[in-house]
């Protein structure tokens, strides 16, 4: 089972499911429908899985800059909610 090392150096399990979560979120604060893009987020997922699927502990950080690098190429809206989002609640 993969790890994901997170900012603060703890590890834990790779959940999907919170990779998902976040794109509908930054979906959503985009002013899009999670429905509306749900086939975007699936593929953007699919991407990311099989990217790093032979991977052992993977950083956080590599998770979200391969996400933000596919949100730039097809939905720069979505990725810049994104990084408002981590400015916002995640800076240091």
């Amino acid at each position: 089972m993969r790890n994901v090392i997170k900012r603060k150096g703890n590890k834990e399990r790779f959940n999907p499911d919170k990779i998902k979560g976040a794109l509908q979120k930054a979906t959503i604060d985009a002013g899009y429908s999670v429905k509306e893009k749900e086939e975007l987020i699936d593929e953007i997922y699919d991407k990311i899985d099989k990217k790093f699927e032979n991977e052992g502990d993977i950083k956080s950080e590599n998770i979200r800059m391969c996400l933000l690098t596919e949100l730039d190429a097809c939905e720069p809206y979505i990725a810049k909610s994104w990084r408002d989002f981590d400015k916002k609640y995640k800076s240091h």
